[in-house]
């Protein structure tokens, strides 16, 4: 019973790794969307017949938005499977063919943790402390 467990799970990890990995590029890259376009993406996919009026509802009140498999905002200068435009007006014209993979969340809403390295490395100010930027600057040994 127990080799049966492994057998599942070993099939399981090996289909899901592949799809978190493409929805990893997709919402970091070539579908990455501001907020001001999530509104947009989720009314075209709920006219198009992609995700419902309740879903259309939830992504935006969360600033995510649906993205496909094989279809992205970024489309045809993508470097990822992105065979198709999926645009980010719900005026624009339905794709048919594309596949659903997941949501992200809207670019400028992820916030950094305040004194990680990666907060550190985004903000256009030092994080010194003021007393150490202003420090007087002795040379070590003589001159």
């Amino acid at each position: 019973m127990k080799q049966l467990w492994l057998v599942v799970g070993l099939v399981f990890v090996g289909f899901a790794s592949p799809s978190w990995a493409q929805l990893s590029g997709r919402c970091g890259g070539d579908d990455n969307l501001t907020p001001q376009q999530v509104p947009g993406r989720n009314a075209w996919a709920r006219k198009c017949g992609y995700i419902s009026a309740a879903k259309e509802a939830i992504l935006n009140a969360d600033s995510e938005y649906q993205v496909f498999a094989n279809g992205c905002f970024q489309y045809p200068c993508s470097t990822n499977s992105c065979q198709f435009f999926v645009p980010v007006s719900a005026s624009a014209p339905c794709v048919a063919g594309l596949v659903m993979l997941g949501s992200c969340v809207a670019a400028s809403t992820v916030s950094l943790p305040r004194g990680s390295v990666l907060a550190y490395l985004d903000d256009s100010e030092p994080a010194w402390p003021m007393w150490l930027q202003h420090a007087p600057r002795h040379s070590a040994g003589p001159t």
